[in-house]
């Protein structure tokens, strides 16, 4: 019996452990939100993806897409917000009915959805971040 207690202790133990390993692998993520504007109109639907300004690369990396009032929340994987660090920010903006119309066309200039060329920056800090709002041109 006494054997059978120790044995329920130490799997509850390991399990503990494993659970609390492979949560704590997982990066602090921040609360991110932004406004994408273009031609200083909401961008409803562009798309917006945070890569890592060290030039790193994330598999999951954070991203939101505009609501249409332009507002998106970062979510990093399958959940809200980013992990702390600076970013370069690229945009894109394909119409809603692209699949359908096999118009894959990004509506804005391609400078915007290239790491290397966009002028985007972003820093997420811990706690809350308001980032200031994306104003893209043609």
């Amino acid at each position: 019996m006494i054997d059978l207690v120790r044995a329920a202790r130490l799997t509850v133990a390991a399990v503990a452990c494993v659970t609390l390993t492979s949560c704590s692998d997982r990066p602090r993520l921040n609360p991110v939100t932004g406004t994408v504007l273009f031609l200083d109109k909401p961008a409803e639907g562009a798309t917006v993806v945070f890569h890592p300004a060290d030039g790193g690369f994330d598999a999951h990396m954070p991203s939101g897409i505009a609501g249409a009032d332009g507002k998106f929340k970062v979510r990093t994987q399958d959940r809200d917000g980013a992990p702390a660090g600076n970013y370069i920010v690229v945009i894109t903006w394909y119409a809603s009915d692209a699949r359908e119309r096999e118009d894959y066309r990004n509506r804005l200039p391609e400078r915007y959805a290239i790491p290397t060329s966009s002028p985007f920056r972003a820093t997420v800090n811990k706690g809350p971040n308001e980032l200031e709002p994306f104003r893209l041109a043609k």
